[in-house]
């Protein structure tokens, strides 16, 4: 049976969470039409055993492919490639999938030929079980989208414009080809600018497929790490920016959908080492040094972003602490102010 979706599982050192992960796709109503591949990045754990259960018992939906490890980009990039589904979506080892819902998500991927699907997650604490939603204002859900349609309303689509909420048509993807670097995180970043930027067509569909795992201290999203890690995310925005700069064939659209992205980049570097940094002083020195290299990387970027680097600036001046940071950005007034600006 022709497959409609490719899941593909990157998978490093993950025993202990992979079960979870690769049983959540057993829907029986679905199974034959949906495609699964365990890109197994050179664990030395038992990783491997708990995918090769799920590869002998069910053959025709469930592959491993074993790999020198690469690093989480260097998987994407070789399942990408291998991918027989009309679409392919990325669910972390750690990560799963809501059954239930997965017979209504590959119907409407059958009958859908947009370059993206968009849909909600969840967000879901590892201590509670906690749920918390990401989804996009009920009133903006229609079939068919374009990317004009998201950039001039991008506070209402941004926050299932990630990762998690992206499902790609493989077709248009392997088209769009882009090699994510290896051995450095946070290149989801990429793979949700890009090819997203050059879409034609997108789709929202109102269905939680994703749930996202959050409170491990091992994820490189924790303070610790994204702090140890500070030159990855420099990396990330040094790729995007020359992308940007790069790419003629990009419209007036993609190149403001891909700005958008690269300015969410950049506020989680001013974010981390100006608020996260606990030696303030250091922190304000990396983030100015930071802004004199953006202004050599892309001026008109400096320039849009100034405002938000001086906000940062002054919080890191005022020791604003993270707890702290994280009850403004709660507050109804911050919601206001960022939806104005």
């Amino acid at each position: 049976m022709k497959k409609i979706i490719t899941f593909i599982i990157p998978s490093y050192n993950v025993e202990k969470y992979l079960d979870k992960c690769l049983s959540s796709f057993l829907n029986p109503k679905v199974i034959d039409q949906l495609e699964v591949i365990i890109v197994n990045d050179g664990s030395n754990d038992g990783t491997e055993l708990k995918a090769q259960k799920y590869v002998r018992k069910y053959p025709n939906s469930y592959q491993i492919i074993n790999k020198v490890n690469g690093g989480h980009g260097s998987t994407i990039n070789i399942g990408s490639k291998v991918a027989r589904g009309k679409y392919f979506k990325i669910i972390d080892a750690d990560d799963w999938v809501v059954t239930e819902n997965l017979e209504e998500f590959i119907e409407r991927l059958a009958e859908c030929d947009t370059d993206v699907v968009i849909t909600p997650f969840h967000m879901v604490d590892m201590e509670t079980g906690e749920k918390r939603e990401h989804n996009m204002d009920p009133r903006i859900i229609r079939h068919r989208i374009t990317l004009e349609e998201i950039v001039e309303q991008w506070h209402s689509y941004e926050g299932c414009m990630v990762f998690h909420g992206i499902t790609y048509k493989t077709e248009f993807y392997c088209s769009n080809y882009h090699i994510l670097p290896e051995h450095v995180f946070y290149e989801d970043h990429e793979y949700a600018a890009i090819p997203c930027c050059c879409a034609k067509s997108l789709s929202v569909f109102d269905i939680y497929i994703y749930q996202y795992l959050v409170g491990n201290s091992t994820q490189s999203i924790s303070l610790e790490n994204q702090l140890k890690r500070i030159q990855h995310i420099e990396q990330i925005i040094d790729d995007l920016i020359n992308y940007y700069n790069d790419v003629k064939e990009l419209t007036n659209t993609g190149k403001e959908f891909l700005y958008l992205k690269i300015e969410n980049v950049i506020l989680i570097y001013y974010l981390t080492t100006f608020i996260f940094e606990s030696n303030k002083s250091k922190g304000m020195k990396n983030g100015i040094a930071f802004n004199r290299r953006l202004i050599r990387l892309n001026h008109e970027i400096y320039k849009r972003t100034l405002k938000k680097y001086y906000i940062y600036l002054l919080l890191n001046r005022l020791r604003i602490s993270p707890r702290f940071y994280q009850q403004l950005i709660e507050s109804r007034l911050y919601n206001k102010i960022k939806r104005k600006y």
